[in-house]
């Protein structure tokens, strides 16, 4: 699953929406909406800041694929 899908989810998950989401992260609605539609790619400080606000935990671990 990619990071913009996880985003999505707990986005619903914890009913925020994206002006909320923008605005606890420190950024533009337009920002945030272009993240999430994949116009913008996330860099690892836009990641921290969502990650944060909605209480996510970012691994890096081999995939399934590659490991075997």
């Amino acid at each position: 699953m990619n990071f913009t899908k996880v985003v999505k989810t707990r986005m619903k998950e914890l009913d925020i929406n994206i002006t909320a989401l923008a605005g606890r992260m420190g950024y533009s609605i337009n920002y945030i909406s272009d993240l999430l539609k994949g116009d913008r790619r996330w860099n690892e400080t836009t990641m921290a800041k969502a990650c944060e606000v909605l209480k996510l935990e970012a691994r890096f671990v081999p995939s399934e694929e590659t490991a075997a």
